[in-house]
């Protein structure tokens, strides 16, 4: 395990005065505190994915969704069209990827990811939820499950308002995950079958 991901336990953290209304009780001050450091420990956990956290991305959604265009995965993962290109070639060099064409329209290339995609997915999940420990190591287990689900709605949410947006800022890229897109990806018997299809 990569020490990075590790942290020597903290003693205990000072009580927070929630009357007093102080800087610690400000949502918008822990926020960006939380994902600086989150930032931090998944970007070690994330490192052997080509593409890094988008790679990352990419490799969750092919796995676990039904399959879809890379234009289609853009807008899925809130991600530039064209630094999707480079992802995917860059996973697909890999061996991670590859792109098959789409059975009812063959016009369409479809991403579809390979046992060692799979594999890889496999170990990378492992080593971000490490670094999640690490992160949320004060908390109890209990406490850190209610959090991840808590703020899995909060994230619905705001996704879902800022993808009515008008005034959304381009360069802000992040998932714009609504309820809907949200697709348990069918059993496949077949997924690490090479493409015979031209690229």
């Amino acid at each position: 395990m990569d020490d990075r991901l590790t942290a020597d336990p903290a003693g205990d953290l000072p009580e927070i005065d929630w009357e007093a209304q102080g800087i610690e009780t400000e949502f918008g001050w822990a926020v960006p505190l939380v994902l600086q450091e989150y930032i931090r420990l998944g970007s070690v956990a994330v490192a052997d994915v080509p593409g890094g956290p988008r790679g990352y991305q990419v490799l969750v959604a092919t796995t676990t969704e039904e399959p879809s265009s890379q234009l289609l995965l853009a807008n899925r993962l809130g991600i530039d069209k064209t630094q999707m290109t480079y992802v995917i070639d860059a996973l697909e060099a890999g061996g991670f990827v590859e792109r098959r064409a789409d059975p009812t329209d063959r016009r369409v290339r479809q991403v579809h990811p390979t046992d060692a995609g799979h594999a890889l997915l496999a170990r990378t999940r492992l080593a971000l939820r490490t670094a999640e420990g690490v992160l949320m190591r004060h908390l109890g287990a209990d406490e850190q499950t209610s959090m991840r689900r808590l703020l899995a709605r909060v994230a619905l949410g705001a996704g879902a308002a800022r993808a009515g947006a008008a005034d959304v800022d381009p360069a802000f890229e992040h998932p714009l995950a609504v309820p809907e897109r949200s697709r348990r990806r069918a059993p496949s018997t077949s997924r690490s079958t090479p493409s015979t299809t031209p690229q």
